[in-house]
């Protein structure tokens, strides 16, 4: 295995959240950059609804539609999101969701590196990391794997909200806020590496394989056991 893929942290993650659904389409998106153990980018964007917000919506994540009405829809970000899909991996917390509505709008992107097979190329938005499978896997015996309750679990908040300070918008400081959630789910990413029995086995290949739902599809993986 080369270098490039022995130390994780030499890589840029790219960690992503979505606001939106499946009617409304994306409404913001949030993208946390991690490299070298710390978050070292960030970016948070409106995107222009297919339709209007439903209220339910609006209540979740506070986003009305006149917040969004002159905002440019997600799909004029094409060159901005081939391009961390080229450089790194994309991560989420419940990565399904921001795949899904990923392909919603690109179905898949252009060549780019298969990080968990190095040397390998594949057009497609995965392998992604997750942090949601991530703490599934590692700690099994959680009651809950939901982005806030984990923070919560681990202690982890107030990291949260310090960088939280430094890369969001004031407005948009807490959960069900893109670049917020992202920037917990980087939290988690990195909260990881605190720990020495995982040490020897933090590499991509592997974070990657313990981010795929279901034990056969980790068999079929071929990776390093859980510790």
């Amino acid at each position: 295995m080369s270098d490039f893929h022995k130390n994780w942290m030499d890589v840029p993650i790219h960690i992503l959240d979505f606001e939106g659904n499946g009617y409304s389409g994306v409404v913001e998106f949030g993208l946390a950059t991690v490299k070298g153990g710390e978050v070292v980018e960030a970016r948070s964007e409106f995107c222009k609804p297919q339709g209007r917000i439903p209220r339910r919506e609006m209540e979740l994540h506070g986003i009305v539609n006149e917040d969004v009405a002159d905002a440019e829809p997600l799909k004029a970000y094409w060159d901005y999101f081939i391009g961390l899909r080229q450089s790194g991996p994309l991560c989420a917390h419940h990565a399904s969701v921001e795949e899904n509505l990923l392909k919603r709008t690109w179905s898949h992107p252009r060549m780019a590196p298969d990080f968990l097979h190095p040397g390998q190329s594949i057009a497609e938005w995965g392998p992604w990391l997750d942090t949601k499978e991530l703490y599934s896997n590692l700690f099994p015996k959680l009651e809950s794997y939901g982005l806030g309750k984990l923070i919560s679990t681990f202690n982890l908040l107030p990291e949260v909200e310090q960088l939280a300070e430094r890369f969001c918008p004031p407005s948009r400081r807490q959960f069900h806020a893109a670049l917020f959630d992202a920037i917990a789910s980087a939290v988690l990413l990195l909260n990881l590496q605190s720990y020495q029995e995982l040490e020897s086995h933090l590499t991509l290949p592997w974070l990657l394989t313990q981010s795929i739902a279901g034990s056969r599809k980790k068999q079929d993986a071929r990776q390093a056991k859980l510790f």
